[in-house]
């Protein structure tokens, strides 16, 4: 892993120092994929948070690999760098409940903070969805799980 993050750190000084047309739409074309090129201490923080909070990728808790349980609707946390803080508390109430969620990081991503508002109705950060609804933030997302809500809308 190491190893790849120094490759990737190199590669990202390489599109860092490329000059004109072709450095610009290598800087594109890296922001369009997520930044997968990046400084090293940019990898090494995303390393630190997925520690933390688990890979965006992957559901997060041991609830998915359960076969007794139904199948739970799609469960995603958005948020940006500066919520990293605010998302644990999220994400310990849906590991409290056993939901399988998913963590987006919409920081570079100006479409999906625009969507993300405009479906939120303009909530704070970090804010869940259900299967494309939007539950809240973290005093939302209290009040459903502790009502039954959560569960109902997760699991049917």
């Amino acid at each position: 892993m190491a190893k790849l993050d120094g490759l990737r750190a190199r590669a990202f000084g390489l599109i860092e120092r490329t000059p004109g047309k072709l450095g610009d739409l290598a800087r594109k074309a890296n922001e369009v994929l997520g930044r997968p090129l990046a400084d090293e201490a940019e990898l090494s923080d995303r390393r630190a948070f997925d520690v933390k909070v688990g890979t965006p990728a992957q559901p997060l808790t041991k609830a998915a690999a359960k076969p007794a349980q139904p199948e739970a609707a799609p469960v995603i946390v958005y948020f940006m760098e500066k919520q990293k803080r605010d998302v644990l508390k999220v994400t310990d109430i849906l590991d409290a409940n056993n939901i399988p969620y998913k963590t987006m990081n919409i920081q570079e991503d100006p479409a999906a903070q625009y969507a993300i508002k405009r479906d939120s109705n303009g909530m704070r950060l970090p804010v869940v969805f259900v299967a494309g609804e939007c539950i809240g933030g973290r005093e939302h997302l209290v009040n459903a799980a502790s009502s039954g809500e959560l569960k109902k809308k997760v699991f049917g």
